[in-house]
C-alpha cells in the first residue's frame, strides 16, 4: 500500500491515540482517509463502513488495526447492532467521520435524500446516545453557500447559506444535514466539526466541477469567466485527519492551491471549450451526456458558472493548522 502524504501532523493537546469510525469508506475520500489513518502514528485503529461488501483493496490493511462492517445507516437495528458489537466495543471508537453522502445530482431520489439526511440524523443521535464519542467530522462542501453576484470576494463561515425552496436536492440535503450537525453543537460530550471544501478534485470524486473538468467539451455562458479555487482530494483528506485530532469545533472552509479563471483550468484539462446563451446550457449539456462527452449536470447548481465563489481560509489555518499542499495536475 503506498503512502500518501504522510507528513507529520501538529501534536495533539490530549496524548490519546484516536480510534476512528469512517462511514462511506467506500469512497475515494473514505479509501484515501483509511489509508492515511493507517499511517498516523496518533490513530490506535480504525473501523471503516458502508452498503458494499468488503472490498479486495482493504485487505492489504493491518487488519490488527483495521476492521471493515457492511452496515447501512438508515437501518435503524443495524446502526444499533454495529454500536453493540464486540468490535466496535473492544476497539472503544471515540471519533466518527461521517463520509456516507450521495453526490451525484442525476440520483437525486428519495433514496438518496434518506441517505444524506436520514442517515445523519440517525449516526448523530447514536453517538450521542452512545455517550463514548468525542469527536463527529462531517465532510460538507462549499456548495452549500448562496451564489450572489454581489457576494463578497471570499465567503466566511458565516456567509448566507443557500436555502431557496427551488435548490437542487443534493444543496438542500447538505445544507440540512450541516443544520442537523449544528443544532448538536451545544452538548458537551462531543465536540462536532463541518468542513467546507471548495472545488474537490480527483479521480473518482463527484463535484460540480471535477465533473465539469472531466468533460471532453466544456461549456461556459457566453460573458461569464468566474474565478474558481481547486482543492486536491488529498488535502480534503488531510483537513479531515486535522479535524480529527484538534482540541476544537466549528466549522471550517477549505481551500486549495490552485485559484484561476474557470477558463485556464478548461486549458489545462485539454478539453473543447464552448460559450453558449444560458438558456442553452442544459439542454446542450443534456446532448452532450448522451453522446458520451460529459458526466457534467450544472442543475445543482447554475449560478457557479456565472458568479465567483472562493472562500476565506483563515480560521482553518489558525485554528486546525491547515494548509494546502497539493497542485492539481490535469492528465
Amino acid at each position: 500500500m503506498s503512502k500518501i502524504g504522510l507528513e507529520e501532523l501538529p501534536p495533539a493537546k490530549s496524548g490519546a491515540r484516536r480510534r476512528v469510525l469512517i462511514t462511506g469508506v467506500t469512497s475515494t475520500l473514505g479509501r484515501q482517509l483509511a489509508e492515511r489513518l493507517m499511517y498516523d502514528k496518533k490513530v490506535d485503529c480504525v473501523m471503516g463502513v458502508a452498503m458494499d461488501d468488503t472490498p479486495y483493496y482493504f485487505e492489504d490493511f493491518d487488519q490488527r488495526r483495521f476492521v471493515y462492517k457492511k452496515v447501512n445507516i438508515l437501518k435503524s437495528r443495524e446502526l444499533t447492532n454495529l454500536f453493540l458489537s464486540d468490535e466496535f466495543k473492544s476497539r472503544e471508537i471515540d471519533t466518527v467521520v461521517h463520509l456516507a453522502f450521495h453526490h451525484r445530482p442525476e440520483f437525486n431520489n428519495e433514496k438518496v435524500h434518506q441517505l444524506n439526511v436520514e442517515g445523519t440524523k440517525n449516526l448523530l443521535d447514536r453517538c450521542l446516545e452512545t455517550g463514548t464519542i468525542r469527536k463527529f467530522v462531517f465532510k460538507s462542501s462549499a456548495l452549500v453557500y448562496k451564489i450572489r453576484p454581489h457576494n463578497p470576494i471570499r465567503l466566511r463561515e458565516n456567509d448566507d447559506l443557500n436555502f431557496d425552496v427551488d435548490a437542487h436536492p443534493i444543496v438542500k440535503d447538505m445544507v440540512d444535514a450541516e443544520m442537523l450537525c449544528r443544532a448538536k453543537m451545544d452538548n458537551k460530550s462531543m465536540q462536532i466539526v463541518i468542513l467546507r471544501p471548495s472545488a474537490t478534485i480527483g479521480r473518482n470524486v463527484t463535484t460540480f466541477y471535477n465533473s465539469f473538468l472531466e468533460s471532453s467539451v466544456c461549456l461556459q455562458i457566453a460573458g461569464f469567466n468566474p474565478m474558481v479555487n481547486l482543492v486536491h482530494s488529498r488535502d480534503v483528506v488531510r483537513a479531515v485527519q486535522l479535524g480529527i485530532h484538534k482540541n476544537t469545533q466549528g466549522i471550517f472552509n477549505i481551500g486549495g492551491k490552485e485559484t484561476a479563471p474557470v477558463s485556464d483550468f478548461v486549458k489545462l484539462s485539454g478539453a473543447v471549450q464552448l460559450s453558449v446563451p444560458g438558456f442553452a446550457l442544459k439542454p446542450i449539456t443534456r446532448m452532450l451526456r448522451l453522446a458520451g462527452l460529459s458526466k457534467f449536470d450544472p442543475s445543482t447548481d447554475m449560478e457557479r458558472l456565472r458568479f465567483s465563489c472562493l472562500l476565506d481560509t483563515d480560521k482553518a489555518s489558525k485554528v486546525l493548522g491547515y494548509e494546502p499542499q497539493h497542485h492539481i495536475k490535469f492528465s
